[in-house]
């Protein structure tokens, strides 16, 4: 059995799910880098100018300047671990001025100017051009720097991944359409048989698929006309070989009842006999013919319980014997939309097998008692899964000698294909080591179920 592949939409999801997350991460850390680049130079520029400040009001101060409350104004709108802090050195090295908040300073007075971070800390220093040896140091906490860049950083992730489910979403919601659109074009072509091979319905289908469509089209156009000509040639054939050899059979029935010389009568006998054979040949081919129209589904539910009484009284007209003949009769109603005229070929070719390969002393067993299920027994040698396999073909008998053409099972399965019927070959019988059982399970019609 050939594994089925996966699913077109579960593909095509699958396919974009490892973009989609790279394409969120790389969106995020580009949305970091540039935020913080330009983020921090912003307030790199706040922090240089409030130094700045400070260094000119220190140099209008005097030798000390009391500035402790210089920068008193961010109490009220920051925490004490967001204030910014600052330091005034002397050349010396020594503070001459400080923040209320801080502590030793973080670099020495003898510190390079410029931007630095420190201890989780972005510090700036300046010296006075106006006084030699005056320094401000300026440390501003990172984490409020800090939290806003994560807030946008996060903020930027969520709507990329808003973005991503929303385009998800469409992208599902299309590829559905479109696989749905596609399933029901295989629906269409697998539902294409011997009985339907018109062209497919383009009303499913896309332009990349428009030309492998036409190709079907046509393959099935030609399987069309060749399986047309089968049946026509089948048909015509049984058709005008049942008058010939009907007129046939009847001379020489006339002919043997006139005939004194045993020799010439047993030979006017199996020309007959051939004959006869030939009438069950035609016959098989006019089935084999109904079958492959289609014959096997009518159109309402019927009850098919008093057809296969019918077929059942007439079999037991043929063999009137009910020790070679076993009949179990229907009960009750079974409805079901098999054709009657399907049915009858159906059972009749089945009755014929058990008829003719019956051998041994056992009868021939017919149970139809059991609601919507047929049994049709009889006594042989037990056959291998192989002979079972090869009986229902079309032109395989079960013996050479074999009184027949290898048809009446395959019409019978084909037939039950049509009709929904379960058609199963059992040999040897359950619980012994001969015989054959051909078992029907009929449709049901649910609504009268």
């Amino acid at each position: 059995m050939i594994p089925r592949g996966d699913s077109l939409l579960g593909r095509l999801v699958r396919s974009l799910i490892l973009p989609g997350v790279l394409a969120i991460f790389l969106g995020a850390l580009i949305v970091y880098d540039l935020f913080k680049e330009e983020y921090d130079e912003l307030l790199d520029m706040g922090l240089t100018s409030k130094a700045h400040l400070l260094l000119q009001i220190a140099e209008g101060s005097g030798e000390d300047p009391n500035i402790s409350d210089l920068l008193g104004f961010q109490n009220a709108a920051l925490a004490p671990e967001e204030r910014a802090m600052f330091w005034f050195m002397n050349g010396a090295g020594q503070i001459i001025g400080q923040s209320a908040m801080a502590g030793d300073p973080i670099l020495p007075g003898d510190a390079a100017e410029g931007i630095r971070t420190l201890e989780d800390k972005r510090v700036v220093v300046l010296r006075s051009a106006s006084r030699p040896g005056l320094s401000v140091i300026v440390a501003e906490p990172m984490q409020e720097r800090n939290e806003a860049v994560l807030d946008v950083v996060l903020g930027a992730l969520v709507g990329f991944i808003l973005l991503g489910l929303l385009f998800y979403l469409v992208a599902y919601l299309a590829i559905a359409r479109s696989s749905r659109i596609i399933a029901k074009l295989s629906e269409n072509i697998a539902q294409k048989s011997e009985q339907d091979l018109s062209p497919i319905d383009r009303r499913n289908s896309f332009a990349e698929i428009e030309p492998a469509i036409d190709t079907l089209d046509k393959l099935l156009g030609r399987l069309d006309t060749v399986l047309a000509a089968e049946r026509a040639f089948a048909t015509n054939a049984a058709h005008e070989l049942r008058t010939p050899v009907a007129i046939s059979l009847a001379h020489v029935q006339r002919l043997k009842s006139k005939l004194a010389d045993p020799t010439l009568a047993r030979s006017a006998a199996e020309i007959e006999e051939g004959l006869k054979r030939l009438v069950r040949l035609t016959e098989r081919l006019l089935q084999m013919s109904r079958a492959q129209s289609g014959l096997g589904l009518n159109a309402t539910a019927t009850d098919i319980n008093p057809v296969v009484a019918l077929l059942l009284r007439e079999l037991r007209q043929r063999e009137p014997s009910k020790e070679r003949l076993i009949i179990l009769a229907p009960v009750g109603q079974w409805f079901s939309r098999i054709d009657p005229d399907a049915l009858g070929i159906i059972l009749n070719n089945l009755f014929d097998n058990a008829f003719k390969h019956a051998s041994g002393g056992g009868a021939i067993f017919v149970d139809a008692h059991q609601p919507g299920r047929l049994t049709v027994s009889n006594d042989c040698d037990a056959l291998t899964q192989t002979d079972l396999d090869k009986i229902k073909t079309r032109f395989v008998r079960k013996a050479t000698l074999s009184d027949g053409y290898g048809l009446g099972l395959s019409i019978v399965q084909e037939l039950c294909r049509q009709s929904g019927c379960v058609f199963e070959v059992i040999s040897p019988q359950p619980g012994a080591s001969r015989g054959f059982t051909a078992m029907l399970t009929f449709p049901g019609d649910p609504e009268k179920a």
